[in-house]
């Protein structure tokens, strides 16, 4: 009962830091925002952003889990906060700092997602989308693509899904049997899905075609 009051109060905490952020930073004080997501983090969390951003995505969520699984409220505060600190760090035209953050609250996010962690009265799917947005005009790095890869599946987004699959295959990071796999399913959709999600049957077969060509080329 404990644990569940601490996780309510949080959620309902990081709500009320986020909304003074962001009337800091419709005032343009860009860097008292980013000291209050700092300190927030650091009491509630005994997290600094500069060591969640040192952190890879394993480590941290390692350090976000209680008896060795991710909690899932820690881990969407950090996502939330990541994602308003680049916000803020893109106002003041720091992209090499923004991007990665943005990155990194989308990995936060996806992976709740994936592992069917989402929290009631917590829209992370909408984090999501608009973290997407936020990354529209830049390049993805290979850890981000392969988190992403079955969000846009589940989507039905798929001339993205096959899109991603192609970029993975050059980054070395996908096997033949994932990609396969992809088009296994994909095969049993429906034409209308299919055609909705901008692949119809003819394509996609086409598709899978020219993946199993090139997997006996690099064989």
């Amino acid at each position: 009962m404990f644990e569940r009051d601490y996780l309510i109060r949080l959620l309902t905490q990081t709500g009320l830091m986020l909304g003074k952020v962001m009337g800091l930073r419709q005032q343009q004080k860009q860097k008292e925002a980013l000291d209050l997501i700092d300190e927030f983090l650091g009491r509630e969390l005994r997290l600094r952003s500069r060591l969640a951003m040192g952190l890879s995505d394993e480590d941290l969520l390692s350090m976000l889990s209680v008896t060795g699984s991710p909690n899932a409220e820690s881990v969407a505060v950090v996502a939330a906060c990541l994602q308003q600190e680049a916000d803020l760090l893109s106002d003041l035209g720091q992209t090499e700092e923004s991007v990665p953050r943005y990155a990194k609250a989308l990995r936060l996010d996806l992976y709740l997602i994936h592992n069917k962690m989402e929290i009631e009265g917590w829209d992370i799917r909408q984090h999501i989308e608009q973290l997407l947005r936020s990354l529209s005009s830049y390049e993805l790095d290979t850890k981000t693509k392969l988190a992403l890869w079955p969000w846009y599946e589940s989507k039905g987004q798929l001339t993205e899904a096959e899109d991603l699959l192609y970029e993975l295959e050059e980054e070395g990071v996908i096997s033949a049997e994932e990609g396969d796999n992809f088009y296994a399913r994909l095969s049993e959709l429906e034409d209308s899905m299919l055609e909705a999600g901008g692949l119809p049957r003819g394509e996609m077969e086409e598709g899978r075609r020219q993946w199993g060509a090139l997997m006996k080329e690099n064989a």
